[in-house]
């Protein structure tokens, strides 16, 4: 079975089940792996960029599928993540941010960000992908890691029949493991390493 399409993984779950009685059960299975993934997995293919602008008070609302932080750049300048209580201890004032902190559903910069056609805010994050249904066929992970839904589903599918999860749990970790190591190689790939002296 084809595992490109929300179709094509639910007969493959109940192919590797060799079940035909679990046609309502799996896509529960695989909402449950959705879950999983949006708490646990932070690869490119879920990374997006989008340019954010401020309030007077220097706060910007959090986009609606917004997972995690990865980078903050102000015109191209890296701008720290610090706690909510070390930014608001900070003197009131308006510049280039140089800090910001989550607060509540928004980001809050210091100092003030003035934006402008040439000042922009560029947040880079990781989303929520949207979940899979027969209406959505496909998303960005489906398509990079159809073996982690695949897994997955099956794991959970063994604790909902009461049988030992511990084989398809095996694939799930396994795969997960080869997904996170080529991530971090391709982080890095191409780059020279530098060597900094200890002294």
């Amino acid at each position: 079975m084809s595992l490109e399409t929300y179709s094509g993984l639910k007969a493959s779950v109940a192919n590797w089940l060799n079940r035909t009685d679990l046609a309502t059960e799996i896509p529960d299975f695989i909402a449950l792996v959705e879950s999983r993934l949006a708490h646990e997995l932070r690869i490119p293919s879920i990374e997006k960029t989008a340019y954010i602008i401020t309030d007077i008070h220097g706060r910007a609302t959090i986009p609606a599928d917004f997972l995690e932080i990865k980078d903050v750049f102000f015109n191209d300048k890296p701008v720290d993540r610090v706690s909510l209580g070390f930014l608001t201890s900070q003197t009131a004032g308006s510049g280039t941010p140089t800090i910001f902190a989550r607060e509540a559903n928004e980001f809050k910069f210091h100092p003030i960000p003035v934006i402008s056609e040439t000042a922009k805010l560029k947040v880079i994050y990781y989303y929520q992908v949207p979940a899979l249904s027969d209406s959505a066929s496909t998303n960005d992970l489906l398509k990079t890691v159809p073996e982690l839904y695949l897994y997955g589903a099956l794991s959970e599918a063994a604790k909902f029949l009461g049988a030992d999860s511990t084989r398809w749990e095996t694939g799930y970790q396994t795969a997960y493991g080869r997904v996170v190591a080529h991530t971090r190689q391709a982080e890095v790939s191409g780059t020279t390493q530098l060597v900094l002296s200890g002294y």
